[in-house]
């Protein structure tokens, strides 16, 4: 993976090991803390996202410094955080000052860069289909956002005009994120409910494929190795989860695989640790929804919807 050249941030150069900008209920930044956890990398010191103290310029040995952007406080919205990740999202990862972006490249390097437990098989063919899985869970990213804002933050996840504004004008017009323009439909109530079930369908084939390739009792997606697949494909799982879909009723398959991979330390540590409470309250919040008749599970398809698309 290439790193970014010439970053416009002066923080950026300046970091010495490995600094994560990150939120910790955030799906991409999710995966990437999954990784690190999984190759050794654990969590050290938090320092405020945009600091440039002397103390907090070098990571511990084994360990990477966590710049929490807050997304709740609008950090990502922001020309100083703009600078560092030119789509506002999280995560970015910056190694010895250089500049990485996007979580399943950043995690690609990491992965090639720490060789402990490695993420991908060693076998051609069964990386080509590791990175077909990657790319199908890259596509569906769009469908996790249209389904956890609909179904899960509601009206909390929505800008003020002011907020709006300042997205607009920071944003990259090349983006392939376009948080403008889904701000500015989702802000205003403008996307119908259909368009919502096409995204959870889109989410529903996938998970029947995986539940497909679980069909034969395997430990992980691709055998007894956990791999990049895994780690995407279960928080794009544990995303929706929280949301209040019936993975236990759908596809019990993926929802064994799902907890296996739960309890791993790598997940408990990297993903879990800060955002346990944060996923409570989604999880209480759609059971109460469920509960009431609106929530996610009476729209889930109530049997395995078909799916045409076939990897491995």
């Amino acid at each position: 993976m290439a790193e970014i050249a010439n970053p416009q941030s002066p923080l950026v150069p300046k970091l010495e090991g490995v600094h994560l900008f990150h939120f910790d209920g955030a799906p991409c930044a999710q995966r990437v803390r999954f990784a690190l956890a999984e190759k050794g990398l654990m969590r050290g010191k938090e320092v405020r996202w945009n600091s440039a103290r002397r103390g907090g310029l070098r990571s511990r040995p084994n360990s990477w410094t966590s710049r929490r952007v807050s997304l709740i406080r609008k950090d990502h919205l922001t020309e100083e955080y703009a600078q560092i990740h030119p789509n506002m999202v999280v995560p970015a990862l910056v190694h010895d000052g250089r500049l990485y972006l996007e979580s399943m490249e950043i995690i690609d390097y990491v992965d090639k860069t720490w060789a402990r437990n490695p993420l991908k098989p060693s076998d051609p063919a069964d990386a080509e289909i590791v990175d077909r899985l990657v790319d199908w869970g890259k596509r569906l990213h769009v469908s996790v956002r249209y389904v956890s804002f609909h179904w899960g933050l509601g009206n909390l996840a929505k800008l003020k005009r002011e907020e709006e504004t300042r997205l607009s004008q920071l944003e990259n017009a090349q983006s392939p994120e376009q948080l403008a323009a889904f701000y500015e439909r989702y802000d205003r109530d403008d996307i119908d409910l259909d368009e919502y079930l096409a995204h959870l369908q889109a989410l529903e084939e996938g998970y029947g494929h995986i539940e497909d390739l679980l069909s034969d009792g395997r430990q992980f997606i691709m055998g007894d190795q956990l791999t990049t697949a895994d780690i995407i494909w279960s928080i794009k799982v544990l995303r929706i989860w929280e949301c209040g879909y019936p993975f236990r009723r759908n596809y019990p398959k993926v929802y064994r695989w799902y907890r296996r991979i739960s309890k791993r330390p790598a997940f408990r540590n990297g993903v879990m640790s800060r955002h346990k409470w944060l996923s409570a309250f989604f999880r209480l919040k759609a059971m109460i929804e469920n509960a009431f008749g609106s929530g996610l599970r009476h729209v889930a398809a109530p049997t395995r919807p078909a799916h045409s698309t076939k990897i491995g």
